[in-house]
């Protein structure tokens, strides 16, 4: 292998998911299959659909596709899961109705690109597959918070997929009456039901 395995970032259900660093340490995640996993069609499962998706300019950059050893390596993202970015008390304090309004606009922005190509994400509801990066606007002199979706491997394609990624996210962020998501989001940009 010619990545060095850094720390664990993730255990999933049917797989690992490690940080990494190449022989010229730059960093990026190893996604490999567990080995008591019924799923052993990893690499194939995630690294065609994140490809797929990549070709609409959404989620991490595919490094390496190792179908032989069921892996892929991809871009590595900084950045924390939407759910506690929503959650965090800087959410409440110092991040502004402008910053989340471009936050979620780009999020709407990928998923309508998903379901242009027919890619259902199908696991958006609780928002734990999405990344907040934090990003310094040198021109404007302003933090912005850009979304990343990452997490393909339970991705599938859907002739008419018209609007599925989209309607999940507008019922987490929007919608959902009893979702924690949704009352902070509607707290934060005074909007009601």
């Amino acid at each position: 292998m010619k990545y060095t395995k850094i720390k664990q970032i993730a255990k999933g259900w049917s797989s690992y998911i490690w940080l990494v660093k190449n022989k010229k340490g730059e960093e990026f995640v190893l996604k490999e299959v567990r080995e008591k996993s019924p799923r052993k069609d990893l690499a194939n499962r995630e690294g065609k659909m994140l490809l797929l998706a990549n070709s609409v300019g959404v989620g991490p950059k595919v490094k390496e596709i190792n179908f032989e050893k069921n892996f892929v390596v991809m871009e590595y993202i900084k950045g924390e899961k939407f759910f506690d970015f929503i959650l965090s008390k800087r959410f409440e304090g110092e991040i502004t109705q402008t910053q989340i309004y471009e936050l979620i606009k780009e999020l709407f922005r990928q998923l309508y690109l998903l379901d242009t190509i027919n890619l259902s994400h199908n696991q958006l509801q609780i928002g734990k597959n999405i990344l907040v990066k934090q990003i310094f606007d040198k021109e404007k002199k302003v933090i912005k918070y850009y979304p990343v979706i990452i997490d393909f491997e339970k991705a599938t394609i859907k002739e008419k997929n018209c609007t599925k990624n989209l309607g999940q996210l507008f019922a987490m962020c929007f919608y959902n009456p009893n979702g924690i998501i949704a009352k902070r989001i509607r707290e934060k940009l005074n909007l009601t039901i």
